[in-house]
C-alpha cells in the first residue's frame, strides 16, 4: 500500500471503520505507517497508531484454540509366539512348535498392535502481553487402545499348542517345548491370549516470537511434557484328558502376565513456525524433550492342579498350586524425545481453519511388555 501519490509507503497510519461486530464493538481498516501489504481488520487501531506493535502477525492478542483427529500408529513391538497350531502328522514334541514346519503363530510371532488407530489433540495458546510476542500454550493428545486377542479350544481332535521355554541347570532350553491344549488322543481344553497398548501426552510451555514479518511468524519454545505407554500381554490355559473330562480325570490350569507402564517427565526446547498467505496457511513444529522414562513392570505366572474325582475322591477338587509367582519393579532411565509435524490449513471463515498434516514422535529408552514376556515353564 503507497501514498496517494505512489511513491512511498505512508509516513502516518490510515484508518476507516468498517462496522460493528455482533457485540457491538466498532471494526476498523487498518493500515499502518510502513505498511506495504494489503489492509487488514482491527477492533483496538491504537494499538497500530502508536508505533508500539508494527504488524497483526506479530502483535495479535487472540489466542488459539486447535483440535485436531489424529489416525496414528504406534511401533508394535515383537511379541513370542504365545499360542499356535500346526499339522498333527508331526507327532507331539514336534507339531505346532515354533520353527517347525508348518507351525502357525495364532497371537505373537512378530510385531503385533501395528494397526492405525484414531486419536485427539487439543491444542490452546494465548498471548499473555499487550504486544502479543510473548504467549503460554498447552496441548493434549490421546490414542485410542489398540487390542487384539485369541481364543481357542483343543477339541481333542486339533492341535493347540502353548510354548513354553524349559530350564535345564540355570540355562534356557533353545528349542520350546510345547504344552498342548489340545492333540487328537491326547489332551484336549481351551487357550487364550491377548494383548494392548495405550498411549497419551501433554505439554505446557511458553512462546516467544523470535521473528515476525507481515505473513511469517517464528517462536521459540519452551516448556515441560509428560508421555503415557501403557502394554500388556496375558495368556491362559486349561488342559485335561479328552476321555476324562472335569470333575473325573485330573486337570492343569496356568495364567502367564506381563503390564508395563512408561512415564516421561521432562524439558521441552523448540521452535514453532507459522505462514499466512491470503487464505492458506503452513505451520510446523520442532522440539526435543530431555529428561527420564520412570517403567513399572509387573508380572506374574500361576500354575495349578486339580487332581481330579476318580484320582484322589471329594478332596481331589480343591486346587493344588504348583506355581504362584507375582513380581514388580520400577527403573528410571534418560530418554529423549524429539518431534517434528507440519501442517497446510485453509482459512474457511475469519475465525475458523481447516488444516491436515503429519506428526512423527520418538520416544527412547521404553520397556515393552510383549518384548517381556517370559515362556519360560
Amino acid at each position: 500500500v503507497t501514498s496517494i501519490f505512489g511513491a512511498a509507503p505512508l509516513v502516518s497510519p490510515a484508518l476507516t471503520p468498517a462496522g460493528t461486530t455482533h457485540g457491538g464493538r466498532n471494526v476498523f481498516e487498518m493500515i499502518p505507517a510502513g505498511w506495504e501489504r494489503e489492509p487488514f481488520f482491527t477492533r483496538d487501531p491504537g494499538r497500530y497508531a502508536t508505533g508500539g506493535c508494527d504488524n497483526p502477525v506479530a502483535c495479535s492478542r487472540a489466542g488459539v484454540v486447535a483440535f485436531d483427529f489424529l489416525l496414528w500408529a504406534t511401533q508394535g513391538p515383537a511379541a513370542p509366539p504365545v499360542v499356535t497350531t500346526g499339522p498333527a502328522a508331526f507327532g507331539p514334541g514336534v507339531a505346532a512348535v515354533p520353527g517347525a514346519p508348518g507351525t502357525v503363530a495364532l497371537l505373537g510371532g512378530g510385531r503385533v498392535l501395528n494397526d492405525v488407530r484414531p486419536g485427539f489433540r487439543f491444542e490452546f495458546v494465548l498471548p499473555i502481553p499487550e504486544d502479543g510476542r510473548w504467549g503460554v500454550g498447552t496441548r493434549f493428545e490421546m490414542l485410542g487402545r489398540s487390542a487384539d486377542s485369541f481364543a481357542g479350544i483343543g477339541t481333542g481332535a486339533n492341535v493347540l499348542n502353548v510354548p513354553q521355554v524349559a530350564v535345564v541347570g540355570g540355562v534356557p532350553v533353545p528349542v520350546p517345548v510345547p504344552l498342548y491344549a489340545g492333540f487328537p488322543g491326547l489332551t484336549a481344553g481351551t487357550a487364550t491370549a491377548s494383548t494392548a497398548t495405550d498411549f497419551y501426552g501433554a505439554d505446557v510451555h511458553f512462546r516467544h516470537a523470535l521473528r515476525a514479518g507481515d505473513a511469517v511468524r517464528l517462536d521459540g519454545v519452551l516448556g515441560y511434557r509428560f508421555l503415557h505407554l501403557g502394554d500388556r500381554l496375558d495368556s491362559s490355559w486349561d488342559v485335561f484328558a479328552p476321555g476324562a473330562p472335569p470333575p473325573t480325570g485330573p486337570r492343569l490350569m496356568g495364567e502367564d502376565s506381563v503390564r508395563t507402564r512408561n512415564h516421561f517427565h521432562g524439558g521441552m526446547l523448540g521452535l514453532a513456525a507459522t505462514g499466512t498467505f491470503d487464505r492458506w496457511s503452513v505451520s510446523g513444529r520442532m522440539a526435543v524433550s530431555l529428561g527420564g522414562t520412570s517403567t513399572e513392570r509387573d508380572q506374574s505366572r500361576t500354575r495349578v492342579a486339580v487332581p481330579g474325582v476318580a484320582a484322589a475322591g471329594l478332596a481331589g477338587l480343591t486346587p493344588l498350586p504348583l506355581v504362584l509367582v507375582g513380581t514388580r519393579d520400577e527403573s528410571d532411565r534418560f530418554a529423549v524425545v524429539p518431534e517434528v509435524a507440519v501442517k497446510l490449513g485453509y482459512r474457511v471463515a475469519d475465525h475458523c481453519h481447516v488444516t491436515a498434516g503429519y506428526s512423527f514422535l520418538y520416544w527412547s529408552r521404553v520397556q515393552r511388555a510383549q518384548e517381556q514376556y517370559d515362556l519360560t515353564a
